[in-house]
């Protein structure tokens, strides 16, 4: 069994866990001809088509360490980092790499490097970077840019408010980490000499720039819509700038590729100096069908225990583990708590009491982040505890066999009391129909009850029984 939870303080800074601090730079990386000397040797050496363009898989442990404040919060949402997850992968499929979440995610309360420098980067990736894997930190301000790769460190940094869904920027960093230059190299600090600028006919392309020839001549070191302003080349060639590459510093709109050249560097980077990264086991890859269907409380319960608010939901085929977020609010931008789990249910005992609750399960496996999140739902703790009831009309012990049962048929339950009282047995569809019901006089102690299935096409059922406060909710299959 494997369960994570992380349990957001409640305070004021909690409600804005995803309010931004401004960043006035895209990409802080700062690449000299000295970070570029695998890359130039690589480039003088290449012959494009010879690099291999397909048919093998990478799978690139990715260490993730997501930074908060020194009281705990300002996290980067999870189900953020799950969406991004999925979109890095389907941008850098054609190179054949996965990157999938090494282990557990590494949580760090540290305010100097929340909204950190470079030095203080450069102390954080010291501190906590894990060998052999690509480690990527996300925080509040990296040094007042989107994101960085820090070559002396080897580590890459990115601003929150810039790794939202549909963002390039963790793209566009771990483009620089596999040996990318920006296309417009040499321009980050001022007007190249003439020969240091790529002319629009190709001629200095492999010894000007980035190095690439399949990347066109771009001289804008800052952000733009595409198409761009018409520039001008020495020579009085003009030229748009390629805005659909990553690497430069078009809108993320506008970008959507990596070129050929590119692609067969960042392969070779890997096989080469990083090709540590494959001395890991493969993770076990995995389709995921379907979301999963939560179960229980029931949407807009109230008086749930505050002290014991046990959340069910259905399994999901090809899931190996569950993300399971809790939130203030329906937007789920206010976390209250995430769980990492292989179970389809978790019982919160410290929650507020007289409290509005949203939650819903993301299902998910080894490098595939992709499945859709469940339809959210939402209960309300009451004021009384779970102590209070303990001894009235609340069970002992609970089972149901056979499971899978048939449809139409009967199954035997098991169930003890802690006191004589009536107990009401509901037949519920995925959908939280009622199906039928009957109301049984229980004794103290065991009980044993023959209880009809209903007349329903095969599928997955819930069995919903319940004492006084207390229900239990249990997952039946039924057959024909």
């Amino acid at each position: 069994m494997r369960k994570l939870v992380l349990l957001v303080s409640i305070s004021v800074s909690m409600f804005a866990t995803q309010a931004q601090t401004p960043v006035s730079g895209y990409c802080g990386t700062q690449q000299t001809e000295a970070d570029l000397v695998w890359l130039r040797e690589f480039q003088a050496h290449y012959t494009p088509g010879e690099e291999s363009r397909g048919g093998s898989t990478y799978y690139i442990p990715t260490k993730v360490h997501i930074v908060g404040n020194d009281e705990g919060s300002g996290y980067y949402n999870l189900n953020y980092l799950y969406q991004a997850f999925c979109e890095l992968n389907e941008r850098f499929a054609e190179t054949g790499f996965i990157f999938y979440i090494f282990e557990d995610v590494n949580y760090i309360d540290n305010t100097d490097y929340y909204e950190h420098n470079f030095l203080d980067g450069g102390e954080m990736m010291d501190e906590y970077n894990v060998n052999n894997v690509l480690n990527v930190y996300f925080v509040s301000d990296p040094a007042g840019n989107c994101g960085y790769f820090s070559p002396s460190d080897d580590g890459v940094a990115v601003a929150k408010s810039c790794a939202m869904p549909n963002g390039t920027t963790i793209t566009h960093e771990f483009g620089h980490f596999f040996s990318l230059p920006h296309t417009f190299y040499g321009w980050e600090w001022g007007t190249p000499d003439d020969e240091d600028q790529e002319w629009v006919n190709g001629a200095n392309c492999n010894s000007s720039a980035d190095g690439f020839c399949d990347t066109p001549p771009d001289y804008l070191p800052y952000r733009w819509n595409c198409p761009g302003p018409l520039q001008t080349d020495p020579f009085g060639d003009t030229f748009y700038a390629d805005g659909s590459l990553y690497m430069s510093y078009s809108n993320d709109e506008c970008t959507s590729r990596f070129s050929e050249e590119q692609m067969d560097a960042m392969r070779a980077n890997l096989l080469g100096p990083r090709n540590n990264f494959l001395d890991w086991p493969d993770p076990a890859y995995a389709e995921i069908t379907g979301t999963a269907t939560l179960i229980s409380p029931n949407d807009l319960a109230v008086d749930v225990y505050f002290n014991y608010a046990t959340l069910e939901w259905t399994a999901v085929p090809g899931a190996t583990e569950y993300h399971l977020q809790l939130a203030f609010s329906p937007s789920f931008s206010a976390i209250a708590a995430d769980v990492i789990t292989t179970e389809t249910t978790h019982t919160f005992t410290d929650l507020a009491g007289d409290k509005k609750y949203y939650w819903r399960v993301r299902p998910l496996a080894p490098a595939n982040t992709c499945a859709e999140p469940s339809l959210a739902r939402s209960f309300t703790t009451g004021n009384m505890e779970w102590s209070d009831v303990l001894e009235s009309n609340v069970f002992n012990s609970i089972s149901v066999y056979p499971n899978p049962a048939s449809v139409a048929s009967t199954v035997t339950v098991n169930y003890n009391l802690s006191a004589a009282s009536e107990v009401m047995f509901g037949w519920y569809d995925l959908t939280g129909k009622l199906l039928a019901e009957e109301l049984i006089n229980s004794n103290s102690g065991s009980n044993v009850l023959s209880l009809p299935t209903p007349q329903a096409a095969s599928g997955i059922y819930m069995l919903r029984v319940q004492v006084s406060n207390h229900t239990e909710t249990i997952a039946i299959t039924l057959g024909e």
